[in-house]
């Protein structure tokens, strides 16, 4: 990701239009990785045709931003079957789930965050029902 952030772009990706405006950051995890360590902050996109005909965004990327917490992965084997495989392929997810989650495993299995974890630029910790309607649902986008 530090080399997408000097460069100022990732690769196309596959994003409801719709969805465009919520994506503020981007994460990539490789297979050696044992934790989300940083996020890369989306400052824009374009839209990419790919070969096929199918349209894509190319997100343009600012800063990397370092995380307060190191969120670890957990179990590889949850993971492997919940988050995408192959570049074409993308898992939206809200990002107050990601950092308050003890791994991020637990988010493919449904269980809640830890609650104390604070993210760039996260405002005030929400209480009751508002909290609940941000759990993670577990599916890809």
């Amino acid at each position: 990701m530090e080399n997408a952030c000097d460069r100022g772009f990732w690769m196309p990706v596959p994003i409801p239009m719709e969805r465009l405006q919520t994506l503020l950051y981007l994460v990539s995890i490789s297979e050696n990785d044992t934790a989300i360590r940083a996020l890369a902050e989306i400052t824009s996109f374009e839209p990419w045709r790919s070969q096929a005909g199918q349209e894509l965004w190319l997100p343009f990327l600012g800063r990397l931003l370092p995380l307060p917490r190191p969120v670890p992965l957990g179990d590889r084997h949850r993971l492997a079957e919940w988050l995408p495989q192959r570049s074409e392929q993308t898992l939206l997810l809200d990002l107050l789930p990601v950092l308050e989650a003890e791994q991020l495993s637990d988010l493919a299995c449904g269980r809640p965050g830890r609650g104390s974890a604070r993210g760039p630029g996260r405002g005030p910790r929400r209480s009751g029902r508002a909290v609940r309607a941000h759990q993670p649902c577990g599916r890809a986008h």
